[in-house]
């Protein structure tokens, strides 16, 4: 690939909602975080049982009170943290100027060398790139054609960040 991908980015905090939870939901399902919420149901159940056979309901409202968490209100914390986040350090109309080729990915003039990017996930909506320093999303739309997908995501594949 010897010409550059240009694109503009049009950041908004819909955009990085939607980036954070597309990360969110991914993290989820690959990590092994997944089964801490199993636990805390197997603590409902050793809850369900002291309270019926010794009276003890400690347990089995705490483990409740954690499976309702866990499964239901981290996402609503999170959504809550990373607006307030966005509001106190970005502009609403913040634009990035993305140049992506062999050396690396360019944004607004600053450089993110491959090495510096720990992987890129692709979704039907577009492609999370995760670096050292933060996370960029990328939608789909952004890019001129199809062809500059894949493009993106052949060099991402030969830089082994996929």
């Amino acid at each position: 690939m010897s010409e550059k991908i240009v694109f503009e980015l049009p950041w908004s905090e819909a955009l990085a909602l939607k980036a954070s939870k597309l990360y969110y939901d991914y993290d989820m399902r690959h990590s092994a975080k997944r089964y801490i919420g199993w636990l805390f149901v197997g603590l409902v159940q050793f809850g369900i049982v002291g309270a019926l056979k010794h009276d003890s309901y400690g347990l089995l409202f705490t483990s409740t009170f954690l499976v309702v968490y866990w499964y239901y209100g981290r996402w609503y914390l999170r959504k809550g943290m990373i607006k307030r986040f966005y509001r106190q350090h970005h502009s609403d109309a913040e634009h990035l100027q993305v140049e992506v080729d062999e050396s690396g990915i360019s944004v607004n003039g600053e450089q993110i060398t491959w090495q510096e990017v720990l992987k890129v996930l692709v979704f039907d909506e577009g492609f999370v790139v995760q670096t050292q320093k933060g996370t960029l999303f990328f939608e789909k739309e952004y890019f001129a054609n199809s062809s500059e997908r894949a493009a993106f995501k052949a060099l991402a594949k030969k830089e082994e960040k996929l």
